[in-house]
């Protein structure tokens, strides 16, 4: 490609298919490329000189390049949409936005390209713009676009699985948060039981059910002989973690039971803010389980006061969540 100036009154050859650096006032904006009928309105403009590139057959313009980079990342769960000389990524669905980073920076060391995106296991919502994609000059080779297309998978929505939900607590006030959460995750509350103060009353009402995650609130964390913990022993289950480095909710703790997932929830843990419990739960819905590792590294931006809950998941109605009666 070659850019090049033309002033008021210099002889012209054919300008269709150039594109203009630079915006004409009332006519055209910068990026454009010019048709064969933009000629002649364009050269009666009021302008003093025009700058203009002109582009070989290897290179493609700013927004059809944009398009092209949002095809390569739309899948089943992103739909590409034209934002400007932009092209966004919108969510089709809940769910757990999943970014290769090493394969993003990949791409956006090409000359030209930006592809940004939301923060890797992010939860967005449906229809939230998550990723953004464009190139930076107003025409870039196609080799450069061949090479973003040659990475795969780069970024992806996994959708929540819904799980049945047995709460067990000793104050009702935590309710009311846990409630909306699970709601707008499409978990079903199945029951929410007051949680006994000896283990094998504990052990006795978790025998025999069946949901896949069960919620504790109001045991101990620091006290290794709480009688939740004794519960569980006597249960068979798996202790994975008693402690997130995340605030708040640094005494959220994680156990296995079969194929049930157990969370003991802290009194600080649990609220209409951002916790632990917001970081950990949708990986546990998108991905069925949640690692060690997974789990350490949320201490990077484990400070967690000063982030807002995005409207649409914060605290539902307990009464549109279908909650049952305490027991």
């Amino acid at each position: 490609m070659r850019a090049f100036a033309l002033r008021r009154g210099e002889t012209h050859g054919d300008l269709a298919g150039r594109i203009l650096c630079h915006d004409v006032p009332g006519m055209f904006r910068k990026g454009h490329v010019l048709r064969p009928d933009d000629i002649a309105p364009l050269i009666a403009a009021s302008w003093t000189e025009l700058h203009l590139l002109e582009v070989d057959a290897d290179d493609v313009p700013q927004r059809e390049a944009g398009e092209r980079l949002a095809r390569v990342f739309a899948s089943a769960s992103l739909e590409a949409a034209p934002a400007g000389h932009r092209h966004v990524l919108k969510a089709k669905h809940h769910g757990l936005l999943k970014i290769d980073t090493d394969a993003l920076q990949r791409v956006n060391t090409i000359p030209g390209i930006a592809v940004f995106s939301l923060p890797n296991d992010q939860v967005v919502s449906k229809d939230e713009v998550v990723v953004e994609a464009q190139i930076i000059p107003l025409a870039i080779g196609r080799n450069a676009l061949d090479t973003v297309a040659r990475e795969q998978s780069v970024i992806r929505i996994l959708p929540f699985v819904p799980r049945e939900v047995v709460v067990w607590k000793r104050d009702d006030r935590v309710l009311h948060a846990l409630m909306g959460k699970l709601h707008w995750f499409g978990c079903e509350l199945r029951d929410v039981l007051d949680l006994p103060r000896d283990a094998p009353s504990i052990r006795a009402s978790m025998e025999g059910r069946t949901e896949t995650l069960f919620i504790v609130s109001g045991s101990n964390a620091l006290d290794p002989l709480d009688p939740a913990f004794t519960a569980l022993e006597h249960l068979g289950a798996t202790m994975q973690r008693v402690g997130m480095p995340v605030h708040p909710g640094t005494l959220l703790w994680i156990a296995t039971w079969r194929n049930t997932t157990i969370i003991g929830l802290p009194s600080c843990g649990l609220g209409p803010q951002v916790t632990a419990f917001d970081l950990v739960l949708p990986k546990l819905l998108a991905e069925g389980k949640i690692t060690d590792v997974e789990l350490a590294a949320l201490g990077h931006g484990g400070i967690l006061q000063r982030v807002e809950r995005p409207a649409t998941r914060r605290a539902a109605p307990a009464e549109s969540a279908g909650a049952p009666k305490t027991r």
